[in-house]
């Protein structure tokens, strides 16, 4: 935000900072307003006068240019070309002499144009950084002094200063604000601008009558009427003092509406009363799906959610953020209906950020204005407008504020504010700091040093004691905070076992390749719902969302929704992980990632009647596969890749008892394929799934390499840790291998194969797997042959011939009794 010395001087007596307006800059950061730049603008049109063409003729080489002597008020004629069709002989101009250095670093230094000496430039708006856009130089009036300081005579002789004001202190978003800050800094006298209503006629509800139907979203609303208007162009003060702060300046009403918001703070509208249908003004919510266009032509499609400013058919304003196209000010308005309001800083933060509309007005309404300073800059106004644009103002107004705000005592003892501050406090020094900031002081136990402080209205960030603090601690200066080693009061507490067993995870899996996402909480329900129940957002069943229960998950029928979403985008908080990184993969897929490999760890949510829970999870996705290695891992589907990887943390947890079980159908999350997919059976219980991605969910995403996913209720895969290893004395006699190959019918898995040969082979077995599997026309219908490599080892001595014979024998027979297989 842009502020102007001079215009702060209207309030308080600044003229001692004139000439060292860097000492106030170091005044105002040090108080925790920071000032990030200081633009004098004395310095930056040194050189630059006021010159009178005195001769005008034509550059003899050149049609397009003029060639013009120009007294710049040393006695002296400059020769200076000009490029520029819009000057004449006599006009007052702005001259740039050489050595002058204009905004943008733009030297003037003496030159030959097309073979003619120039001593200078005739300088435009554009080259003097007023303007964006300016058609020819700057033709001055007649009344311009020639030789004087441009700066000087255009009152570019001030200081602005660029602050960073904190979302806390909406008070300082204005001069007069910051003029009591600097006052109470100072203790300086502090003077509010001059109101006078000399002209008033008429009565208000002859302009429009009023009606607030939410006085939730709309605590106060003022309104006048103004008659007689003439709109013209505004004096050059009240242009000077816009385009200081960087302001464009549009027309004396409008500009005036400005001029008051960054005086005072308090943003206005003022309506064209001959364009308000029936009559009226009506502060209610929007209707869904009906349109409004705003001042700049844009049209916008309204929920039903936003505050609007309405007349007998139509909307005229979104609320304390733009006005409508409608209703709007123009050359031919002669009567003002004049807006003065205090809205919601909420309700005008989201309609801002849902429509992308960034105003002045719309940034101090969502940081919060002042409501009991409503009335006095809706008269300010009024006053500037019979001074500049000679109206008249209505003899009554409208004042709608059912509930005036009541300030709200805080207590505060002076333990309390030396505990916290952490040095002795002075309560004569801490009562006179609350006094300049308008607070009223009263002691409430004297014998206890307790005091009772009440924050005036614009205030409405001090309403806890820790505020009082940091304001005792900010005003008598952050600088005389003694410097000290803080006592430690407790020993630091360990790290809780969840996040110690997230590290583990976390550990293991950056180990094998995996990138860590951390994803926010919230999604949009139009995308996780139909990934998860595969139907519509309102056509959640209650068998499916008991689907996600069997597989060890809380998943309620209905996600959580969030009250206040940031966009539409982010409506619902996740009830699993996955899509928020299936979203991932497509993001990476989409921007050349062929292959990848991420993982999650977070926190899930969900509902059970008012009952709101959330669970941590581990969610994994993989994609592609590495090409040009020898071993040909494309030929090997992802989704083996991934087992391997949650089986290698499953390792390094020292987890023993767990298999993978084939997900019945009515078990099978929809964007799983039906095929390729399992539960992880853990210690007696199912904690989660993992499955290559459904080839309609494939197609749908365009994706064209394989793709698989898992998620686990980390909860219930972490309990017991951390686990005691198993640890077991290395054989020295060798192992040997052993192949074994059965017919198999498709209702018998490998995995119930593999459990009959551990518990049959006993302690000589060392490690099972499957090597083969094979199906072929050949084999008899729904049959296929699967291949084990079984290793056998004896910690005692070397395994013989025969008791290999009578362990593969024993083996063969319980398979083919227990599972009715045959042996290949």
């Amino acid at each position: 935000m842009k502020i102007s010395l001079h215009w702060l001087n209207d309030y308080v007596d600044l003229k001692d900072y004139f000439a060292k307006p860097k000492d106030l800059a170091d005044l105002l950061t040090g108080a925790g307003i920071e000032v990030e730049n200081i633009d004098n603008q004395n310095e930056k049109y040194r050189g630059v006068v006021v010159g009178q063409v005195i001769e005008l003729g034509q550059h003899p080489d050149a049609d397009r240019l003029t060639l013009c002597q120009v007294d710049v008020g040393d006695g002296q004629n400059r020769q200076i070309v000009c490029g520029a069709k819009n000057h004449r002989q006599g006009d007052k101009v702005v001259v740039a002499l050489p050595g002058a250095v204009l905004p943008g670093d733009f030297a003037i230094k003496l030159s030959k144009i097309r073979g003619v000496e120039s001593q200078g430039m005739m300088c435009s708006e554009t080259e003097l950084g007023i303007k964006d856009e300016a058609e020819g130089i700057l033709i001055l009036g007649e009344d311009a002094p020639v030789g004087t300081h441009f700066s000087e005579f255009y009152g570019f002789n001030d200081v602005i200063f660029e602050l960073s004001v904190t979302p806390n202190r909406a008070d300082c978003l204005s001069h007069f604000g910051l003029a009591r800050e600097l006052g109470a800094i100072l203790n300086r006298q502090v003077m509010l601008p001059s109101v006078t209503l000399t002209k008033e006629s008429g009565q208000v509800k002859e302009f429009a009558e009023l009606t607030v139907n939410d006085s939730e979203l709309c605590p106060r609303y003022c309104g006048r009427g103004v008659s007689g208007v003439q709109v013209g162009p505004s004096p050059a003060w009240l242009k000077r003092r816009l385009e200081a702060v960087g302001m464009d300046t549009i027309n004396n009403v409008v500009d005036i509406t400005n001029f008051v918001m960054m005086e005072l703070g308090q943003p206005l509208h003022a309506f064209d009363a001959g364009t308000i249908s029936g009559g009226k003004i009506i502060v209610d919510r929007s209707q869904s799906g009906e349109k409004f266009i705003t001042l700049d032509g844009t049209e916008l499609e309204l929920t039903g959610r936003e505050l609007m400013i309405r007349d007998a058919q139509r909307p005229v304003a979104l609320a304390g953020v733009v006005g409508g196209l409608n209703s709007g000010v123009t050359d031919n308005t002669q009567r003002l209906f004049l807006e003065s309001a205090h809205f919601l800083p909420q309700t005008v933060r989201q309609t801002s950020r849902h429509f992308g509309i960034e105003t002045d007005s719309g940034y101090r309404f969502a940081r919060g204005t002042d409501p009991d300073g409503v009335l006095f800059a809706m008269n300010r106004a009024c006053s500037l407008f019979q001074e500049i644009c000679g109206g008249t103002v209505t003899e009554d107004f409208y004042d709608h504020y059912p509930e005036p705000s009541e300030p709200v005592a805080i207590t505060l003892s002076q333990s309390y504010l030396q505990e916290r501050l952490g040095y002795e406090a002075d309560m004569k020094l801490f009562t006179e700091w609350m006094t300049r900031l308008g607070c009223t002081v009263e002691v409430f136990n004297k014998k206890d040093n307790i005091y009772q402080v009440t924050p005036p209205p614009y205030r409405w960030d001090l309403a806890l004691g820790v505020d009082l603090v940091e304001e005792y601690a900010r005003l008598n200066g952050y600088d005389k905070i003694p410097e000290t080693t803080p006592p430690l009061v407790n020993s630091p507490s360990p790290h809780s076992t969840g996040y110690l067993n997230e590290r583990v995870v976390v550990r293991h899996l950056k180990s094998q390749g995996y990138h860590q996402a951390i994803n926010y909480g919230f999604l949009h329900d139009k995308f996780q719902q139909p990934l998860m129940f595969n139907n519509s957002v309102s056509e959640v069943s209650t068998r499916a969302s008991a689907l996600y229960g069997r597989l060890g998950f809380d998943v309620s029928e209905q996600p959580v929704r969030v009250k206040n979403p940031l966009s539409e985008e982010t409506n619902v908080m996740r009830s699993l992980l996955l899509p928020g990184l299936i979203k991932n993969l497509l993001h990476n897929y989409r921007h050349g990632m062929g292959r990848g490999r991420l993982f999650e760890v977070g926190y899930a949510f969900s509902r059970l009647a008012e009952q709101y829970k959330h669970n941590h999870h581990l969610a994994l996705v993989a994609w592609g596969q590495a090409e040009g290695l020898w071993d040909k891992p494309g030929d090997r589907p992802v989704v083996f890749d991934l087992k391997s990887a949650v089986e290698n943390l499953l390792k390094g947890l020292h987890s023993q008892t767990w298999q993978w079980r084939p997900l019945r159908e009515e078990d099978l999350p929809p964007f799983l394929h039906p095929g390729q997919s399992v539960g992880l059976f853990f210690e007696g219980r199912t904690v989660g799934f993992m499955g290559a991605l459904h080839p309609e969910l494939v197609h749908e995403f365009k994706l064209r390499n394989d793709c698989a996913v898992a998620e686990f209720n980390l909860e219930s895969l972490m309990r017991g840790q951390p686990r005691t290893p198993k640890v077991k004395k290395i054989s020295k006699f060798p192992g040997v291998e052993r192949d074994l190959a059965f017919l198999v019918p498709s209702h018998v898995s490998a995995g119930d194969m593999v459990r009959e040969i551990q518990k049959v082979a006993g302690s000589l077995l060392q490690e099972v797997s499957v090597f083969d599997v094979y199906q072929g026309s050949e084999l008899p219908d729904g049959h296929s042959s699967i291949a084990f490599k079984l290793l056998y080892q004896d910690d005692k001595g070397t395994l013989q011939e025969e008791q290999l014979s009578d362990l593969q024998s024993k083996v063969i027979g319980h398979i083919k009794s227990k599972l009715q297989v045959e042996v290949r």
